[in-house]
């Protein structure tokens, strides 16, 4: 009778055992590694496109190509805008805006993100909505303290993009800091 208690025990366990020995599964990063298009916070016409790319297991970021308009006016390959406010003041095209970005199992953390036009450096937060990632949209959000302002980013289709940007090759960028 003990012997079949026992072994009746130990079948109801299992199921139970089972849960707390799996481990859990790490979260997926959301994809969104790429080209993104920027706009203009007065005017809302296209500003810029960052290249949103892996820098060892963080996420960093890369302006490579600049609007006039609704066309694309220089990139990161033949660059003339100058960053006036940033230390050295490198071309915007080829700026690295975004960087140290850390997946935390549901949105990007721990980073920064550099406003080109002022210099000023804010700690950044990306992340999707499930309606950002069916529209191929993204969130963007400087802040300083609990102040701060989210931009909404439009994913690019590399072939959407001029030759010299779709074709780029980030295995071997290395973010370039300028604070």
């Amino acid at each position: 009778m003990f012997k079949k208690i026992l072994i009746s025990t130990i079948m109801a366990a299992a199921p139970m055992a089972a849960v707390f020995a799996t481990a859990e599964p790490a979260p997926v990063k959301a994809p969104i590694a790429g080209f993104w298009r920027t706009l203009d916070d007065k005017t809302g016409m296209p500003k810029s496109i960052v290249r949103l790319y892996e820098c060892g297991d963080r996420l960093c970021g890369r302006i490579v190509a600049l609007f006039d308009g609704e066309n694309i006016s220089e990139t990161y390959a033949a660059p003339v805008k100058v960053a006036e406010k940033v230390k050295g003041k490198p071309h915007i095209a080829g700026l690295d805006i975004i960087w140290d970005m850390r997946w935390d199992g549901k949105e990007f953390v721990g980073g920064k993100i550099m406003d080109p036009q002022s210099g000023s450096v804010y700690s950044a937060v990306i992340w999707q909505t499930k309606e950002d990632y069916d529209f191929n949209q993204l969130r963007v959000r400087g802040k300083l303290g609990p102040f701060g302002r989210t931009q909404v980013w439009d994913a690019i289709l590399p072939n959407r993009l001029p030759a010299e940007l779709g074709n780029t090759d980030v295995s071997n960028w290395k973010p370039i800091i300028v604070k």
